[in-house]
């Protein structure tokens, strides 16, 4: 896999503080985001996406019941070319030594799968089109 780190997603626990904070920081326009209703997301040139995210949110996407030591606070997005790439990452991702999270599934945004790596970080892989 050559990494095309597409979208990077951090937990926040104050997600107006974060956004105001974030959209001062990088001087974003209001045509470069993304509201949905649990988080926001800033999207940048070359289809890059910076999101913020309830921090207790990230922790039940890495499979845990509440955010609790050892949770990452963000999610590195890797964009693959289709749905037979997600999974095929997913699987060397297992033969590498990390662990499924959730097996590749369909939502209204993709084809996405989401693995640790050996140290628990979470990733996401998915085949989405890309943002311009």
């Amino acid at each position: 896999m050559k990494p095309e780190i597409s979208i990077i997603t951090i937990g926040v626990d104050d997600l107006e503080r974060a956004f105001a904070f974030y959209r001062a920081l990088f001087d974003i326009g209001d045509d470069q985001i993304g509201p949905g209703e649990d988080h926001v997301a800033f999207f940048f040139e070359n289809g890059m996406s910076f999101v913020l995210y309830p921090r207790g949110q990230i922790a039940h996407t890495a499979g845990k019941s509440e955010a609790v030591a050892g949770t990452p606070g963000f999610v590195l997005s890797h964009r693959a070319p289709d749905e037979a790439s997600v999974d095929e990452i997913l699987e060397r991702a297992v033969v590498a030594g990390g662990a499924v999270i959730t097996e590749g599934t369909q939502s209204e945004w993709g084809y996405s799968a989401y693995f640790e790596d050996s140290e628990g970080n979470v990733w996401e892989v998915m085949a989405t089109p890309p943002i311009n």
